[in-house]
């Protein structure tokens, strides 16, 4: 068997880097297809060694294309080649009742915080609605007991003038009883 000479090695090695770097950088995820179980080889064909049984559910990247192959790569870096029509871009219903049901256990604690912060929210309204009637019941009794103190002041107002008014009264007649009094003496 004849050896390639070093460049043209070099050169194979060097697209294979760049094919390989290309095709992980366009990487997306697939899995298992259906109830089954696939295997993944080391080459594009069922001649090629088993490297590992995938089963329903099994998470991947697709790397690349060759024929009615994909190859894929594992979680734990492991690489090999599955038949495309086991494959699919959806996750499986398991994975899916996986998440959605973390989805719902969260769901379901910010559901019990907010009901417990309504809990809170209502306890300090009616706590608040207390405080409001009590303030509603002394504005109340405020403004009867400032109604009084005008109505006593404008009574102690209505009395002062009519006490200047009767004193000015009395002492109109007293002078005018004392003139008279002084006119009659004068007269005898």
């Amino acid at each position: 068997m004849k050896k390639a000479p070093v460049t043209v090695r070099r050169l194979g090695l060097a697209a294979l880097w760049m094919l390989a770097f290309s095709v992980v950088c366009h990487a997306q995820p697939a899995y298992i297809s259906g109830y089954r179980e696939v295997m993944l080889r080391t080459g594009p064909s069922v001649e090629h060694r088993i490297l590992a049984v995938l089963r329903t559910g099994n998470e991947m990247e697709i790397l690349g294309e060759d024929g009615d192959y994909n190859l894929v790569s594992l979680p734990d870096g492991r690489q090999g080649y599955v038949l495309k029509s086991f494959l699919t871009n959806e996750a499986p219903p398991e994975r899916r009742l996986e998440e959605l049901s973390e989805t719902v256990e969260t769901q379901a604690a910010e559901l019990e915080r907010l009901r417990n912060e309504n809990r809170n929210l209502m306890a300090r309204n009616d706590k608040l609605a207390k405080d409001n009637e009590g303030d509603r019941r002394l504005l109340q009794r405020l403004q009867q007991e400032s109604a009084n103190i005008e109505r006593d002041e404008r009574l102690w107002w209505f009395m002062s003038g009519a006490g200047v008014l009767l004193v000015g009264w009395l002492l109109g007649m007293t002078r005018l009883r004392l003139r008279r009094k002084a006119r009659a003496r004068s007269f005898t």
